[in-house]
């Protein structure tokens, strides 16, 4: 894996503001209704082995306040939980939720519920301000620039998990095993240890980092840090979210 850097220009790896049509399969149609593509990762920039494989990041317009996925409990299953989401990447490169529609709060099954609303008014305003992004993106070549200057494609690329207050903000769904560091480890410690001593797996298998980025680095809303995370085997993403 190639060392964590910031991304502030593109490359012929990175495809910023992709077409939901090549991210999402084509047999949940749905998908594009609550999440907004920011960009794509051809993973061969991290690792040769991985070559032919590409990720996306996502930024979802839930939650309209607390966590994705914290109202919608009676939805979860083994891959779904509060904070906490995961994909298949098909043989097309294109995201399969392992989840069901339900686990979204905008979804149609949970309109009745009385956030609902103050939520459809906040996903208006997401993509509004995401389309202007993209437009302002096609013209200029830059992404949003604000009175701190231009923000970065993805704050973190490569490199390994870094510890923050992502991995004990929910419990991980129970597809997915999670081991951190004892209570009390010291920054000092946290970074002479890979992962920060955090370790991920699915049936053994280890999670790698990708990326991160604050939503709000494409658009209104959106958490501190969209967390990226892949096992290549069983080709699962797994998104988290910190919140500072």
């Amino acid at each position: 894996m190639f060392p964590q850097h910031e991304v502030t220009s593109l490359n012929a790896h990175l495809h910023a503001f992709p077409d939901a049509g090549t991210v999402f399969s084509v047999t949940q149609p749905w998908l594009k209704e609550h999440f907004l593509p920011l960009i794509s990762i051809d993973l061969s920039a991290l690792n040769p082995h991985w070559t032919g494989t590409t990720l996306h990041m996502l930024n979802p317009f839930e939650p309209f306040e607390g966590l994705i996925g914290e109202d919608t409990e009676e939805h979860h299953n083994e891959f779904t939980s509060a904070n906490w989401l995961a994909f298949r990447l098909n043989a097309e490169n294109q995201y399969e939720f392992l989840g069901n529609e339900g686990y979204f709060l905008n979804a149609t099954i949970n309109q009745e519920k009385s956030v609902a609303g103050d939520l459809q008014a906040q996903v208006v305003e997401m993509r509004a301000s995401y389309v202007k992004a993209k437009q302002q993106f096609h013209e200029t070549g830059k992404l949003i620039t604000d009175d701190c200057g231009e923000q970065a494609y993805l704050d973190t690329l490569g490199g390994g998990m870094t510890y923050g207050n992502w991995p004990e903000t929910a419990e991980i769904p129970t597809a997915f095993s999670m081991q951190l560091p004892p209570y009390g480890t010291s920054y000092e410690e946290l970074d002479k240890l890979p992962n920060n001593g955090i370790s991920i797996t699915l049936q053994g298998k280890p999670f790698y980092f990708i990326a991160q980025v604050a939503g709000y680095n494409w658009c209104e809303q959106g958490a501190d840090a969209i967390i990226l995370l892949f096992e290549p085997i069983s080709r699962t993403v797994l998104f988290t979210f910190d919140w500072s």
